[in-house]
């Protein structure tokens, strides 16, 4: 392994770091903001940053200023030699990513100053006549317009596509920096509040966390004590190595060379249906072990020695019965949970997660084939985070906080962010065992085709760089979808007593899975031994799938884009007899409340 080769770990090491620790920060304000919801209070959000209206203003303006002049070089190589010259197979897809990419950003911007013009009032005329526009009409123009663009940029002759890319590129910036503008020119006068919706709330956090008093109490065994917080923390980290996050990327260069940093710039610009690298190919994952899940299952187990060796240690019974309550469960549930996936390791015929996530692409989503066993993983698999409904071991009714009652500081920082990394690698999980991992529907390594069977609908090669991307999005994007869907579950079902969750585990979730995994094996024995017409039958069932599930996300999408623009409209009442008793006797206090 040579220095190329361990930039390239690092700086996957660094994506996924980066990636699940922002996440966390993101989940825990996710649920205090959840919280104050219930309780209809502000919420975390006194976290504030004041800055200068001219460095706001250039803050404002960097990101679109620089992405305007990446955008600008391709509509300058013509004129500047030293940039590289736009060339025909590599128009074709600039064009197309361009002219949408404008049309994206433009709807956007415009139905921004929609709504911020109707919400916080209009500052010229300009916004008085968006004001007076839904901006979820905006949105529906958008749509159509993107339409027409992709039928346009289908039309143009190949003797044009050169320049026109470069007129798209052109558009593009010219789209880029007119928005920076004036989103820049926006920003008020004097000092500048910035809270970003309260994230920066994590932030302070995490600071406080840093300078408040590491306390150990008297009797404790000081070794163990500070030990536990860091094996807690531990399989949360080492986990993420064998997780896909996307596509193989395949480097041009001599592929009986070891590759080395003149291979860096040099993708290859296409990719066959099926992943042939003449070069090197760069796996986006860290390690891409053979016994992929099986190594998840050894580090996930060593959680509970953390959580039982804080609990000892702390020299608390109320923490030992946290720390005792911790172990039983996550061992319960180690086992349904193990069990509960061995029917999808038969369907996949592999324990790598990367074979796993590519199986998914050409067949079908795992939800599909096993969706039993999702139901059965999902549950056994929030009773190993500690969550609720499941969090019995740090129930605060019952035993105040559980096994880290007596941790303060930096060491209760490590086992909270711990909890929140894995809510966040519990997500990656399941994204990857059911939801495709990286995998698209109909996106394969050459490009998007829409088929059923041995029929194709539809066609269209893209640049071998641009799937990759796509489908690194993709996988972050999903674990963001599955990660909130964990954080809405804190606040919506009640607790578990602790014998109904041992008894859940035991008794239910366990014969479930063993009975899940004796109905697969028979129908993957059927299957393997049926004939031509069911084996034809299943592809073209597989096929539906993906289309029913790339139409669900499309209108999932349009339905969250039409809900984020809808006008809202607040409205105050009351609906208990302290509420009507105290708007009886002159009302209550109306400062606002702060969290």
């Amino acid at each position: 392994m040579n220095l190329f080769e361990i930039f390239l770990i690092v700086v996957k090491v660094l994506v996924l770091i980066g990636f699940f620790s922002t996440m966390a920060a993101v989940g825990i304000w996710a649920d205090r903001r959840q919280s104050a919801m219930v309780q209809d209070r502000v919420g975390p959000n006194r976290a504030v940053i004041h800055l200068p209206s001219n460095i706001v203003r250039v803050i404002v303006l960097l990101p679109p200023t620089l992405l305007g002049a990446m955008a600008l070089r391709p509509a300058l190589s013509p004129f500047i030699p030293a940039f590289a010259q736009v060339r025909l197979p590599y128009a074709f897809q600039l064009l197309a990513i361009t002219t949408q990419l404008a049309i994206l950003v433009g709807w956007t911007s415009l139905a921004l100053l929609a709504g911020v013009a109707r919400r916080s009032g209009p500052i010229n005329g300009v916004e008085e006549a968006f004001a007076r526009v839904d901006p979820r009409s905006i949105f529906y123009a958008g749509v159509a317009v993107h339409a027409v663009g992709f039928a346009a940029t289908s039309v143009i002759p190949a003797a044009s596509v050169v320049t026109a890319a470069c007129v798209t590129s052109a558009l593009l910036a010219a789209v880029f920096f007119v928005a920076g503008i004036y989103t820049a020119s926006r920003v008020p006068d004097g000092e500048v509040p910035i809270r970003l919706a309260g994230l920066l709330h994590s932030v302070a956090d995490a600071t406080k966390l840093f300078l408040k008093e590491d306390f150990i109490p008297q009797k404790a065994d000081r070794l163990m004590h500070a030990l536990a917080p860091m094996i807690a923390l531990f399989p949360a980290l080492v986990t993420m190595a064998v997780l896909p996050f996307g596509k193989k990327l395949c480097l041009l260069g001599d592929p009986g060379k070891p590759a080395d940093w003149s291979d860096l710039g040099r993708v290859a610009p296409e990719m066959g249906r099926t992943f042939m690298c003449r070069g090197h190919a760069v796996g986006m994952q860290i390690a891409d072990l053979d016994v992929g899940i099986l190594y998840v299952f050894a580090m996930a187990g060593t959680g509970v020695v953390g959580a039982a060796l804080a609990g000892w240690a702390s020299d608390n019974k109320f923490s030992l019965l946290g720390g005792l309550r911790a172990a039983s469960q996550m061992v319960s549930y180690e086992v349904a949970m193990g069990l509960s996936l061995v029917g999808l390791f038969l369907v996949y015929g592999s324990v790598r997660l990367s074979s796993m996530a590519e199986w998914q692409g050409e067949n079908t989503w795992g939800i599909f084939v096993q969706p039993f066993a999702f139901f059965l993983f999902l549950a056994a698999l929030v009773a190993e985070t500690k969550r609720v409904p499941f969090d019995q071991p740090e129930g605060e009714s019952e035993i105040v906080a559980g096994y880290f009652v007596e941790y303060s500081g930096f060491k209760f920082g490590m086992f909270f962010m711990g909890e929140y990394i894995e809510l966040v690698f519990s997500s990656a999980l399941l994204v990857t065992l059911f939801f495709g991992g990286c995998e698209l529907p109909f996106l394969h390594n050459d490009g998007v085709t829409v088929a059923f069977g041995d029929t194709h609908l539809f066609e269209y090669r893209m640049n071998h760089l641009a799937v990759v991307l796509i489908s690194v999005v993709a996988f972050f994007g999903k674990t963001i979808l599955m990660a909130w869907l964990q954080v809405f579950f804190r606040w919506t079902l009640p607790r578990f007593r602790y014998d109904q969750v041992m008894k859940l585990g035991w008794t239910k979730l366990l014969p479930l899975s063993l009975a899940n995994l004796m109905v697969t094996g028979v129908l993957v024995l059927a299957a393997d031994t049926a004939g031509p017409a069911v084996k034809d039958a299943l592809r073209i069932a597989a096929d539906v799938t993906q289309a029913i599930v790339a139409v669900g996300a499309l209108a999932a999408f349009v339905a969250l884009v039409v809900g984020l623009l809808e006008p809202v409209e607040r409205k105050k009442f009351l609906q208990s007899t302290a509420a009507r008793l105290a708007s009886a006797a002159g009302g209550t206090k109306t400062e606002p409340q702060q969290a």
